[in-house]
Order: structure tokens, then C-alpha cells, then sequence
């Protein structure tokens, strides 16, 4: 009796986190690589007989959408099971490209008679350009670029990961649990691969290659041996790329024989520079913008970036918690109207000869009947003008009259 009530617990279960991971847009699906409902499958180390297709993406059109995780039958050698990935035109080449998040994709190799092939001995070779990082302000440590080997499920697989931190892992997820196997610290070599803050540089190509041969795993990055380390949990599988928070380029995906070397990379293409656009800076509106960390706001004239979650009534200020003053940049002002040219003066006729007294505000003193000029033109004083009252057609102090 108390045996068959752990074997129900143990379905409803599982039944429950089906529904919750149906449910939930926020987490991650389950994958399966090999379903014994698609079988037979055969077995064997990566080679000629057993190989892969590959993709160097050069046979589709620009800014083709070539699979999603929500359309895995789209392309038949590969499976995208998280983000999206396209193909993109660059430097007189094409490459892949993703700009999701969180991007996953492993590959599907098939026998001559079309049965799929589980890989014991093989090596996952790609390269990859980091365009650019995600979420900045506060990017998780762990993100940044990798390897899948004898990938089985999303639950099961060993993974090279060249990490944001500056950290080179390899990990084995087994049954849904990561152990680190081994781990080392990045160091610029034949490239600049940490910024000046240590982390991982956006902006260059990184050529990685992952290799499980027998109980030896192997990590390189561009030809340079990084980590080595035995484990013999997992004995076949597939190969898969892995991207976190981050938009990058993918190019000369490899699946290659168990007995290869680290291969000189082609020459990196070029990538153009995009030409800047503004970050529109959002204004903080107390108790109605809710914050995100790393984003910049605007209040009262001046610029913060955001930080350790501030709420929406948490106002920026240069000695918040919440908040670093920072620069404003892409809410430029707005232009100056350009000054509009001033109309000529037209010149005055000069006046005739006058015995009228010159008139100069702040100085001349005059009684009324007496007649003045100022501006060439004759006033006569009335109502007892002060030396201050200027002369002018409209004035109560003064009467136009034709200069004696």
C-alpha cells in the first residue's frame, strides 16, 4: 500500500510540472534530442560514415528567419529549442544570427537510411561574434557563449561555456542538476578578451571548440587549449550551441570526427560598425515608472541609472541607493531656431537746422511749451514731463510739432 502511494505521488508529480512548465511562458520547455517514440537511432563516433551536415549558413537569403523553438520542423538538421535564428548578409558573406536572450540549438545528424545518429567520441566546433550585451547594468555572470557535447536532453549534456565574468567552465547537467567539472580564468592571449572591467568583450569573434572523446573533455578557444578534465557520466548525445544575453553572429558550425584537432579558423569576417542610434532616456515619473536595473532615467533635469530594483516611488538622487547620476546621452536639446536676418534700418533724413534742445533721457530738464528733439523729430513738452519721460508720439508728456 505504501509503495503503490510514492509510485502515484511520483506521477502526479510529474504531471503537475508538465502543467506548469505548459502554463508558464517563463519557463524553460523540456527537450528531448533522442524520443524513443522517433528511434531507432544507431551509435558511433563522429567520422566520414557518421557525419553531420554543418551549417555555414552561405545557402540562404538575407534576413531569412530559418527555425524558432515554436517551429523546430523548419530545418531538418538542427533543432532552434529556445530563440530564434536567421541569416544574415555580412561583409560579402552570410552568417547566422540571433538576437534573443536566451538562444539554444542543437544538431540533428542522420545515417544514409535516415536514422538518427547518437555520438559517442565527437567535437563541436563553432565561431561566434558577441554584438553586443543584454540586460547591461546587470548581466548574470554565468552568461556569454557555449558549447553542448553528447547533449540528450535539456536535463543531460556536458557544456564549454566561455562565460561574461571572465570564467572557462565545463560543466556536466545531469538528471537537471550542473556540477562543475573544471574551471580556469580568461586571460588575453591572441586576443583582447576581457574589457577593461575584466568582463567579456563585445565586439570581436570567439572560436570555440568542445571535444568529448572517451572520459576526456577538452576546451579551446582560438587554437589555445583552456581546460581538460575526465568524466564518464554521459557516453553519447548531440552538439549544440548556447547564447545568453547577448545578440550575436554564428558562423562555421562544425560537427567534426573525434580524432580532429583545433582548426585554424578562417579568416573572421568583418563586421560593420551600425551607425549609432540615440537611446531615448525615459522620465522618471514618481509612483508610475517602474525601474528596470541598468536603465537610464531622467529626473528633474538630470540623468541615473538605475540599480538595485528601486521601486516606483524610490525618486533618483545623487545619494539614493537605488540610483548613479550618470551622463545624459541621446535626449539631445532641441536645436536653436536659427536667428532670422534683421530687417535694414532705413536711414533718417537728418534734421534741418533748430534752435529745439537735443533731448537726452536721464539729463534734460524742461518746462512745458518747451519744444525738444530726440530721434530727429521736434517734441513740445506738456503735463510737466521729468527728465526721464522719453519723447514719443503716444506720450501724455510730449506732442509731435515741426521743429523751429
Amino acid at each position: 500500500m505504501i509503495k503503490n502511494y510514492f509510485k502515484l505521488k511520483k506521477i502526479f508529480s510529474y504531471i503537475a510540472t508538465f502543467c506548469l512548465i505548459t502554463a508558464s511562458n517563463s519557463a524553460a520547455a523540456f527537450y528531448d534530442a533522442y524520443p524513443e517514440s522517433e528511434g531507432p537511432y544507431i551509435s558511433g563516433s563522429a567520422s566520414e560514415n557518421l557525419s553531420w551536415l554543418g551549417e555555414d549558413f552561405s545557402s540562404y537569403p538575407n534576413s531569412q528567419q530559418l527555425e524558432c523553438s515554436n517551429n523546430k520542423s523548419a530545418i531538418d538538421h538542427f533543432d532552434v529549442t529556445s530563440g530564434c535564428l536567421q541569416s544574415k548578409s555580412v561583409d560579402s558573406g552570410k552568417l547566422g544570427w540571433t538576437n534573443d536572450k536566451v538562444f539554444r540549438v542543437v544538431a540533428i545528424g542522420k545515417d544514409s537510411n535516415g536514422n538518427e545518429i547518437k555520438y559517442t567520441d565527437q567535437t563541436n566546433q563553432y565561431r561566434a561574434y558577441i554584438k553586443a550585451w543584454k540586460n547591461a547594468g546587470s548581466i548574470p555572470a554565468w552568461s556569454g557563449l557555449h558549447a553542448f557535447a553528447r547533449y540528450q536532453t535539456s536535463d543531460d549534456l556536458y557544456v564549454g561555456s566561455i562565460r561574461y565574468d571572465g570564467n572557462v567552465t565545463i560543466k556536466v547537467k545531469y538528471q537537471g542538476s550542473y556540477t562543475t567539472l573544471a574551471q580556469t580564468k580568461l586571460s588575453n592571449g591572441v586576443k583582447n578578451y576581457l574589457n577593461t572591467e575584466g568582463k567579456l568583450a563585445a565586439g570581436q569573434w570567439y572560436d570555440i571548440h568542445f571535444s568529448v572523446v572517451g572520459n576526456k573533455l577538452t576546451l579551446a578557444l582560438d587554437g589555445v587549449e583552456l581546460l581538460s578534465v575526465n568524466n564518464d557520466l554521459l557516453t553519447e548525445g548531440t552538439i549544440g550551441i548556447r547564447t545568453d544575453n547577448l545578440s550575436a553572429y554564428l558562423d562555421d558550425w562544425q560537427l567534426l570526427p573525434s580524432n580532429s584537432t583545433v582548426i585554424d579558423p578562417p579568416t573572421d569576417p568583418e563586421i560593420p560598425t551600425d551607425p549609432e542610434t540615440p537611446a531615448q532616456v525615459v522620465e522618471f515619473i514618481p509612483g508610475k515608472t517602474k525601474a528596470i536595473n541598468g536603465e537610464i532615467y531622467s529626473y528633474d533635469g538630470q540623468c541615473y541609472q538605475a540599480k538595485n530594483s528601486p521601486g516606483s516611488w524610490e525618486v533618483p538622487s545623487n545619494a539614493s541607493w537605488f540610483w548613479g547620476a550618470v551622463e545624459c546621452i541621446g535626449n539631445p536639446s532641441p536645436p536653436t531656431d536659427p536667428e532670422l536676418p534683421t530687417e535694414p534700418v532705413p536711414p533718417t533724413d537728418p534734421l534741418p537746422p533748430t534752435t529745439a534742445v537735443e533731448f537726452i533721457p536721464g539729463s534734460t530738464k524742461v518746462k512745458n511749451g518747451d519744444t525738444v528733439t530726440y530721434n530727429n523729430i521736434c517734441y513740445q513738452a506738456k503735463n510737466n514731463p521729468g527728465s526721464w519721460e522719453i519723447p514719443s508720439s503716444t506720450s501724455w508728456f510730449w506732442n509731435v510739432v515741426s521743429c523751429p
